[in-house]
């Protein structure tokens, strides 16, 4: 028998209330951007409103829906956004919670049509093996969800070309601590790009870190190593690794500036 995450509504509804703070908190939505959702049992969908900020959301706004999208109590509309939820719900058994936002470096690097797909970081690769990029869908229309669909089912976090990243996990704790990964790795590979070099891991090295995911490391997912995604030392071309051909020169304190922009998080 499933075992799910909230013994009731309001507990629910007051966790995603949390997470809606902590994502506008995090600069990781502005507005009325984003969405976040939980499968409260075998039938229902527990998400946030549509049209309201992630940031101030009243309790009685938060809606319940059935697993097509239909709205069975709450005050607040139910996302356009919701079916991107429910395809992972159906396509992820596993899956308890969403959560879909537009961190800036994420989206930045999803804007310029670039995965998060290298293998730099052994943290990184451990708790989410590799980021990859969705092709473009229309929101709020049933193209949204057509490229995420062959990617839901081997990776836990993905980023949406043009749009954001949707992060997803057994609860709703760690969807949102995906989100926070991708957006840290995202900072990470952008600092990458601006110094003009990389370093990446083998494959030898990254087969051992993904072997040690549950074992190890206790990270339960049933995603495994997709080859190609990472991107690993032995299939990086030589002009990759260079990260860009093109020279960019900046001073010194033009690139301490830099950095400190990209690791700057607003408070």
């Amino acid at each position: 028998m499933t075992q799910f995450e909230f013994k009731t509504e309001t507990e629910a509804a007051r966790a995603i209330l949390e997470i809606g703070r902590r994502v506008w908190e995090k600069g990781y939505v502005a507005a009325s951007d984003g969405n976040i959702s939980v499968r409260f049992n075998e039938g229902e969908i527990i998400a946030t409103p549509s049209g309201r900020s992630k940031g101030f959301m009243e309790i009685e706004e938060i809606v319940k829906t059935d697993l097509r999208g239909h709205k069975i109590s709450g005050k607040g509309k139910p996302s356009t956004e919701l079916p991107m939820h429910l395809l992972i719900y159906r396509l992820r058994p596993d899956i308890h919670a969403v959560v879909h936002c537009h961190p800036p470096v994420a989206t930045g690097f999803a804007a310029a049509g670039m995965a998060l797909d290298r293998a730099l970081c052994s943290e990184i690769i451990l708790s989410l093996g590799c980021v990859p990029l969705a092709a473009y869908g229309t929101p709020a229309t049933e193209d949204i969800t057509k490229p995420l669909e062959p990617l839901i089912p081997s990776y836990d976090a993905i980023l949406m070309a043009n749009h954001g990243v949707v992060s997803y996990g057994a609860s709703l704790n760690e969807a949102y601590f995906r989100t926070e990964t991708v957006e840290h790795f995202a900072r990470i590979n952008l600092v990458v790009k601006i110094l003009g070099r990389e370093s990446l891991l083998s494959r030898e090295e990254v087969d051992k870190l993904f072997a040690r995911r549950g074992s190890v490391y206790g990270i339960q997912s049933p995603t495994q190593f997709v080859p190609g995604c990472p991107v690993v030392a032995e299939t990086a071309s030589p002009s990759e690794a260079r990260v860009e051909n093109e020279i960019i020169s900046v001073t010194k304190s033009e690139l301490i500036d830099l950095i400190q922009q990209v690791l700057t998080q607003r408070k």
